[in-house]
């Protein structure tokens, strides 16, 4: 028997999560991937602890992902190249960003549900990719989310319009936060 979640909801439009599973015909919900796109920042730190906590409450798993471009040529000829850093100090930093994720996601997740990964490609294309088969796809947004009611959207960066456009998952995108956030999309 299907119990509806919505009172005045026409039947078909929304069933509770237990009817779905049901008629899926699996309650079994551990092979769940949450993927996370990482880069160093503080709104990446907190997409990592959003993932971690809906990763426990979903039994997932959490995969994070930091995206190396290194095919730099694909740039525009007008945009700046100054501060560009070095190879080697990408990498470290691009290491050290990773390591750090994965230490925060280890204080709550058990081994068994993390994995890492460094790739290579542009940010957008990566985690648009990695979006395949996973529950969702968390990011983190540099911009401050939405101050008032007027403002319907809040403002983000090319990567997470991408992957908000283009990914195979639902899209979660979480704002700089020190404690527990709430997600801005």
């Amino acid at each position: 028997m299907a119990a509806q979640c919505g009172r005045y909801l026409p039947p078909g439009i929304a069933r509770c999560f237990y009817w779905e599973e049901t008629m899926a015909g699996t309650t079994d919900r551990s092979q769940g991937r949450i993927v996370v796109g990482v880069d160093g920042t503080t709104a990446s730190a907190a997409a990592v602890r959003w993932a971690v906590r809906e990763a426990l409450l979903r039994q997932a798993s959490v995969h994070l992902v930091f995206a190396d471009d290194h095919d730099r040529r694909i740039r525009a000829p007008y945009a700046g190249r100054r501060d560009e850093p070095r190879p080697d100090q990408d990498q470290s930093a691009a290491t050290a960003a990773l390591d750090a994720a994965e230490q925060q996601a280890s204080q709550g997740l058990p081994p068994a549900r993390l994995s890492s990964e460094r790739a290579c490609g542009s940010p957008s294309r990566v985690l648009i990719d990695r979006s395949a088969g996973a529950e969702m796809l968390v990011l983190g947004s540099a911009y401050q989310p939405a101050r008032s009611a007027s403002d319907a959207w809040p403002p983000m960066g090319p990567v997470a319009r991408d992957c908000l456009h283009s990914a195979a998952c639902p899209v979660v995108v979480m704002a700089a936060c020190e404690e527990a956030c709430t997600p801005v999309m």
